[in-house]
């Protein structure tokens, strides 16, 4: 009945990680979904003027950013690494830093 191929086969989220999609649309996807999950419950813990909370859910988007670029690190097959991976660390870098400046906005 099925007519995908075995390797096209499983959950979104299993075909993301194994590549299916490609890197970059893989590193982005992921990234951005968690942005939207921190800067949900980010905005309602600055809201609520639970620091704690904020700073773990901050420190935690910090390391997630870190272990998507170890990703990208291993992942990537292009001539010059360390040149795409400093790209993608700097916009991944604003990226965060925005999105933290956004949740604080609803002090």
């Amino acid at each position: 009945m099925n007519n995908l191929p075995e390797q096209h086969q499983g959950a979104l989220l299993q075909r993301l990680i194994r590549g299916d999609f490609g890197l970059a649309l893989t590193y982005w996807t992921l990234f951005l979904t968690m942005s939207l999950v921190f800067f949900v419950l980010g905005s309602a813990a600055v809201a609520d003027e639970d620091w704690s909370r904020y700073s773990t859910m901050l420190i935690a988007l910090i390391g997630w950013t870190f272990l998507l670029l170890v990703g990208v690190k291993r992942g990537f097959k292009g001539q010059d690494p360390g040149k795409a991976l400093g790209r993608i660390a700097m916009l991944f870098l604003l990226l965060v830093m925005t999105n933290a400046l956004a949740t604080l906005s609803f002090i």
